[in-house]
């Protein structure tokens, strides 16, 4: 991504950023991200309009999100947000191994566990 982005949110951590570009990649590029990024503690987060995109199928951001967010090592939470608004939350963990909120498992552990 080009300085731009990087000046315009000079404020961000490298797990920051690196929240930001799964976020970039989800929607299909920067100039898609209809709302302010914002920080939220370590990590960002940004008010998303309701629309029919967040679904497992037909419009698959849910299920990309979550295989992103697995392969990356990112926490990626779905919040309540303002009327017609989610709140996305994400942070970067990178890290397979220490506490609930130091870790994030792979895809295939998150399966398992998920199937038990």
């Amino acid at each position: 991504m080009g300085d731009f982005w990087r000046k315009h949110y000079s404020w961000m951590s490298e797990g920051q950023w690196k929240c930001f570009e799964m976020l970039c990649d989800l929607f299909g590029g920067p100039h898609h991200i209809r709302n302010k990024v914002k920080p939220c503690g370590s990590g960002i987060e940004i008010n998303e309009p309701t629309h029919n995109r967040l679904a497992t199928f037909d419009f698959n951001y849910l299920t990309r999100a979550v295989v992103m967010a697995h392969d990356r090592a990112i926490r990626f939470a779905i919040e309540p947000s303002g009327p017609g608004l989610l709140r996305l939350v994400l942070h970067f963990r990178g890290s397979r191994a220490g506490r609930m909120y130091e870790r994030h498992p792979t895809m295939e552990e998150a399966v398992e566990a998920a199937r038990k």
